[in-house]
This record gives C-alpha cells, structure tokens and sequence, in this order.
C-alpha cells in the first residue's frame, strides 16, 4: 500500500422491513468495491422502527440514528423509505444537508440529494397499461400497502396516470390501503366483495398483497384469471412460484446500491454524473393475467429451497435457543456481552464491541444507589461518553469512548491490518423501549445478515440485559423502576402492564372499527410437577420454551403476554376461527419440537383455548375468561384421558 493510503468511510443510515435487514445493500457494496477497486468501509446505523406496535420502542430503534457525526464521513447513503414517520426522515435530512456530505438516497427521492432507484410511479403505470390494452379491463382495483409508505405513494400515482391516460375514471372506492402481508390483501378483497366491488383486475403495491388476493378469492370460490386478473410487483419468490403464477415487476436492490456507490464515486473524482440513477426493470407477464409465463423458474427446485431453509431455520432456532438459555444465566452486563461473543465465534462471525450508558452499565456496580433519574436516560442522542462492556474485544485500550469525537468503538475493535481493509460495521440499538442504555457494534457479521436473525438475536440480547437490569433493580428494592417495563424479563413477551397499555386499546380500537379479534389463553401444564421435582430453574425453562414457541409462530400484529406465572394470553385482531385454529397448531408443533431439542427429562406441554371476540357489548376481560375456561375444560379433557 501507498504511503498516502486513505479508507473512505460511508454511513448507511437504514430501517428494516419488518424482521429483516436488506442485506441486498451490503452485496451491492461489495459489488462496487470489487469491480472498482475502491477501499471504503460501510458504516451501517441500523434500526427495526417499523415493526413493533409499541410507538416508544420505535423511538428507542430510531435513535441509532442519532449516534454518528455525519460530517465525519465522505459519503451518506439513507435507506429511509420504510419509515412511517416522515416526521423522522425530514430531520434525518436536514442533518445530512447540514453535513455537506455527498448523499444518496435509495429507494426514495428525497429534494436535494441523489437518488438510486427505480421508476416506481413508471413501472406501474406500464403494468397496468398492459392490463387496459391487452386484456381490454376498464375496471380495476389498487391494493396498496400503508397510505404513508413513500413506494406505495408512487405505485399509486402510476396506477392513476395510467387510468387518466386511457381516459378511465379515478373510483376512490376502488383504492384501498393495508399491510403490505399477505393478510393484507386477504383484507382487501373482503372489503371489496363486501363492497359488491369485485374488479376486472387488481393491481396490487406488492406480491404478498396479490398473493392475499388470490388466497381468498379461492376461497370464496373465484378463480384467477378466469374471474378476474391480478398484477403483483417486486418479483419476491411467491410470484413465480405460487399458482397460478402472478405477473410482476423485478428488478434487483444489488444494482440500486451498485448505482449508489457509483454515483458516490463520480462526486468524489469530480466527474460528471446525473443526480439519479435508475436500476432496470423487467416486467414479467404470468397465468395471472391471462399471458403466458416465459422460461418460467422450477417449482421442483422451489420446494428443494424451501426444505433446505427450513432446516436451516431449525437449526438457527436452536441455536438462538441456546442462547437464549445461557443468556438467563449472566450476572452481569459483561457475562451477557461474552456469552454472545461466543455464540457469534461459532458462526465465524466478525468482532463485536458492546458500548453502554455509563450510568446504566454502573447501576450493577453500586450496591445501595440512588435511584436513576430519569435525566440519565436519553431518549434523543446518546451521552457524550459510552461505557465499552469488559469481557470483549474492545475493552484493551480505553474504558470509554468518546462520542463527541467522533470515536464510535474502541480502537481494538480493529486488527493492525484492518485498517488498510474495507469492512462493515453494523450498529444496532440496545434500549428499553424509548430510553437509550447503549449500542452494539457487528464488525464483518454477515452470518445474522444472511440468515435474517439480527431483529430475533438483538431482541434476545436486549431481553437478557433489562432482564439483568430488572434483576438488579428487585434486588435493590427499587420498585418504580421496575414498573416502568411492558416487557416480561424471562420471556421477552409482554407483561402485565402492556394489558393496560397495549391490549386494551387496540381491543377497543378493533370494536370502534367492527374488526373481531382472536383471544388465545395458553397455560403450562404439570408445572408444580416440574418445580417441585426438578427444581424451579428448570420450571423457568419450561415457560421460556412455550414462550419461544408463541413468539416464533404469532403473527407481528399479536400481542403476546404473560399473564401470570404460567399463564399466557395472546390477541390478534382479524383473526377467524380457522386461523385461531392453525395458530394454536403450529404453537403445538412449535413447542413439541423445541422440546424435543432441548432433551429435557420431562415433558414440556401447554393446554390453549381460545374465542373470537366479536360482540362490542363485551369486555377483554370477558372474552378472556372465556379463553379460560375453553382452555381448562381441554385440560380436563387431557387428565381424563391420561
């Protein structure tokens, strides 16, 4: 290397989509890197702001983006179009516009800066000009997801240009916004069969939505594309693969992050360059709109995938089953950070670095403190100082590092020759809801990337430290704090509390709205057994199990708690009985089959019962003590039978 040698150093702000991380950004990075030559190391600032229906966790996943000093760095790539809060974005912007720092954003055009995407509004008025001009629909349906999602917005736009274009009337009845999940769509053709507004084709914002579609209109007896023909869009593996096979848009996220680095690159050498760069799209026409499928993909070899992942997936599971269990363990904030080092080791995963709250991190070290005011906590920003976690790498050179200057991780977080090498850093946010106590650092860890396990192994970490922190607070009678938590410490599900903060509401949101709801009641059978003959550690595992099999197999629109010491109370809203019916199977299968993993020599099993909450004259708490009771009379039913 030269003597004059320098790393660029790129911020990639980003929100995943649900569970998972776009990984595709990474892949296109190192495209990039690769055909060009060029050394750059990506800082990723990564949060899961969307997922959960709790507004202040959100705030907690967004305030990653509060941690670096953007002007430190050559190149900022934003990765925003899955934030909901446009609040959030514009802020997000005007700091990098504030940085002077070359920006591309992807996905979305956002004023000011580059942009490296597609033509969503474009693509979709050509898919459904097809549909107008090919097989002659004069009425058609949008289905689109959430009304504030930036993508949607614009599929939208093109879906009415292309109406007005064939002098076809805009019918806001025939426009309807949900999830962009496959309940969605489910969702929306019941609406418009309800409506008496059956089309002759939807045009849906994506492919789970059109799959929804397809799902329910079978099962009201239509037949697509007999009936009616449906257009999906992102080419995901259920288009080409689902029957009949739905025609699409595709076009691939790698070439957008590709076009992203390259538009970087041409600002930093001075050379001339458009401010956009748009990725290509294929249209793929299929048996869903009456064409015929070209060269389409191996169903044979689909199901060949889906077997190998699943095995796959079993295997992750236990693992984060494991870790789950030696996390229970950990008496203090570095045990925890070690003990998933180590997991991490297995999997060849990269360095690792853990950086708290001082405050927070020297709770444990007091043994008779003050109470934490709450101006301790951040909920904007992060303290001037972090505390970096003793028992990793990162804790040789300093105790601290020092945010205010620009230092995001211990020096030794990097080997000597990693400093002439490009990597990736991921940051992720550890907190308690909106309340800030610290971040995590993954250097090269495209193990959780890959497998989609970052959201589930973040949580499973955050879970162990409030519940070491919850621990530490009953143990120094601090009670207020305690009560400040919705989530349970053992299990992760919710507590108690988020009845009242949570449950509640969204029941009575639900009946406002005349949405019915699922109400599931789960308790752990034989637990007095296994606490008074293998201890109550071992009682502990068994509620931990049946709770990983609630959370692995509930929807993200339940709400899961733990209602009492074994006792566990789950509602969705706009379930059926049917669904009811296949939730409480696969929570069995679920459960039996992390059992089994765990070699335990007795018997972990839970009894469920469950009702459809769809009278406004009752409470939750009626339909909850309805779920008790169907859930006791199938315990009886199992002590009568044994």
């Amino acid at each position: 290397m030269s003597g004059d040698f320098t790393m660029k150093k790129i911020a990639l702000i980003a929100d995943g989509w649900q569970r998972y991380v776009t990984a595709a950004w990474i892949i296109g990075y190192r495209r990039y890197l690769e055909d060009s030559h060029l050394d750059a190391s990506l800082y990723v600032f990564h949060s899961f702001g969307n997922f959960s229906k709790d507004e202040k966790y959100n705030q907690g996943e967004y305030n990653i983006y509060n941690l670096p000093r953007l002007e430190d760095f050559d190149g900022i790539i934003l990765d925003l179009a899955t934030v909901t809060d446009r609040q959030i974005v514009q802020q997000i912007v005007a700091k990098v516009k504030a940085s002077g720092v070359p920006a591309i954003s992807l996905l979305e055009e956002l004023n000011g800066l580059g942009y490296s995407g597609i033509n969503d509004s474009e693509a979709m008025a050509h898919l459904t000009s097809h549909l107008i001009e090919e097989h002659g629909c004069r009425k058609l349906n949008y289905v689109g997801g959430p009304r504030n999602n930036v993508e949607n917005g614009w599929r939208l736009k093109g879906f009415q240009n292309a109406l007005e274009s064939h002098q076809i009337a805009v019918d806001e009845d025939r426009i309807i916004h949900r999830s962009y999940e496959i309940e969605g769509g489910i969702q929306a053709f019941r609406y418009f069969m309800k409506q008496d507004l059956l089309p002759d084709a939807f045009i849906c914002a994506n492919d789970n939505l059109a799959v929804g579609i397809c799902l329910e209109a079978k099962k009201n007896g239509y037949r697509v594309p007999k009936d009616f023909l449906v257009t999906g869009f992102d080419n995901l593996d259920k288009a080409s693969y689902y029957e009949p096979r739905i025609t699409t848009v595709e076009f691939s996220k790698e070439e957008v992050m590709y076009n992203g680095m390259k538009l970087l690159h041409q600002i930093w050498n001075d050379k001339p360059h458009t401010n956009y760069i748009y990725a290509d799209t294929r249209y793929i026409y299929q048996e869903s709109c009456h064409c015929v499928s070209q060269n389409p993909p191996d169903r044979g070899q689909y199901v060949i995938d889906k077997i190998t992942d699943e095995v796959n997936r079993i295997d992750m599971q236990n693992w984060m089953m494991d870790l789950k269990l030696e996390l229970l363990d950990g008496e203090s904030y570095s045990e925890l950070a070690l003990c998933l080092q180590h997991s991490l080791a297995t999997h060849n995963c990269g360095n690792l670095a853990v950086l708290m709250n001082p405050d927070i991190y020297m709770y444990e070290k007091v043994d008779d403190p003050v109470e934490i005011p709450d101006a301790a906590y951040e909920v904007t920003g992060y303290p001037d100082q972090m505390k970096v976690v003793p028992g990793v790498k990162g804790n040789r050179i300093r105790p601290h590092v020092r945010l205010d200057q620009g230092q995001l991780f211990p020096d030794d977080l990097d080997d000597e020759e990693d400093a002439q090498t490009s990597s990736v850093y991921l940051f992720s946010p550890l907190h308690f809801r909106d309340r800030e106590i610290g971040y995590l650092v993954f250097k090269n860890c495209d193990y959780l990337l890959d497998n989609h396990f970052l959201s589930e192994t973040l949580h499973t970490f955050q879970n162990a430290v409030e519940s070491l922190y919850a621990r530490l607070t009953l143990k120094k009678m601090n009670k207020r704090l305690s009560q400040l938590y919705i989530r349970d410490s053992l299990t992760g599900l919710y507590n108690r509390m988020a009845y009242e903060q949570l449950a509640k509401p969204l029941y009575r949101k639900c009946i406002l709205e005349e949405r019915c709801s699922g109400i599931m009641f789960v308790d752990v059978d034989h637990l007095k057994y296994i606490n008074d003959n293998f201890g109550h550690d071992m009682g502990n595992q068994a509620i931990l199990i049946i709770a990983t099999a609630i959370k692995n197999t509930c929807s993200p629109s339940a709400i899961s708690m733990r209602y009492g010491g074994d006792e566990f109370v789950i509602m969705i809203p706009d379930y059926s009985r049917a669904q009811m019916q296949e939730l409480e199977r696969e929570i069995q299968n679920a459960l039996s089959t992390l059992a089994q993993s765990s070699n335990f020599v007795f018997a972990v099993e839970a009894s469920i019962g469950f009702v459809i909450a769809d009278d406004p004259s009752h409470s939750l708490d009626y339909y909850i003590n309805l779920a008790d009771e169907e859930m006791y009379n199938i315990k009886k039913a199992k002590h009568a039978a044994r």
